[in-house]
């Protein structure tokens, strides 16, 4: 039961790669997208690339939802306390993000046929800056579960260097909350992006390859007993 566990973890682990890669790259068209003093120029980016929009909200949204997925996978994997609020703190994150990253879609599908561009103006601001606070919820919450994942990894003795690619990633991504209000912190995705997905892709595949075990070496067989 634990290695189909596994494997469908790793599975959403690729997917939620995957999603938020696409969601990125559609996004290459429309400036401003996720940046607070944007919020004018990416509803009209979203409105001039509506096609490109609506790709990147549903990829982002599946890629979001699948992240939690395996955020659950792993966290069976992690030993302790820290292991299971690091699995927690991913899980919910991707989770409440998803809904947020929905809103640009709303937003060229439902707002904008209904009204002019200058009427639509505050509630497309309204939709977008949910997007962007919840994101940037989504950054914190994710952050600090990377940091809790990686200093468990980093414990367990053979993935330090597992442990310490989740804890990198984790420190530089807790400060991209702050794009909410600040064009540094969101710039720095671009530095904590990276980082995060090659974590996720990493434990994906020890995950799907079955190297990840819960169990410490020294119990011997009563741990090779309780894994089976």
């Amino acid at each position: 039961m634990s290695r189909e566990r596994d494997r469908l973890g790793a599975a959403l682990g690729v997917v939620g790669f995957l999603g938020n890669t696409i969601g990125v790259v559609a996004l290459g068209g429309v400036e401003g997208a996720y940046k607070p003093g944007g919020l004018a120029a990416w509803t009209n980016g979203a409105l001039l690339h509506p096609g490109a929009s609506v790709v990147s909200a549903v990829a982002f949204t599946v890629g979001l939802l699948s992240l939690a997925g395996w955020a659950a996978a792993l966290g069976q994997r992690l030993r302790g306390p820290s292991g299971t609020l690091a699995a927690r703190a991913m899980a919910l994150g991707s989770a409440v993000n998803a809904a947020g990253t929905l809103s640009p879609a709303v937003l060229v599908l439902h707002v904008a046929p209904a009204c002019a561009a200058a009427a639509c103006a505050p509630v497309a601001r309204a939709l977008l800056g949910l997007t962007l606070s919840l994101d940037a919820l989504f950054n914190l919450s994710f952050g600090v579960g990377l940091v809790l994942a990686g200093l468990c990894l980093w414990r367990e003795g053979q993935r330090r260097v597992l442990g310490g690619l989740g804890l990198v990633a984790g420190l530089a991504t807790v400060p991209v909350a702050g794009q909410i209000a600040s064009e540094g912190a969101a710039a720095w995705l671009v530095v904590a992006g990276p980082l995060w997905l090659a974590f996720v892709l990493a434990t994906s595949t020890v995950l799907w390859v079955g190297s990840m075990s819960r169990e410490p070496k020294a119990e011997g067989a009563r741990g090779l007993a309780r894994a089976r």
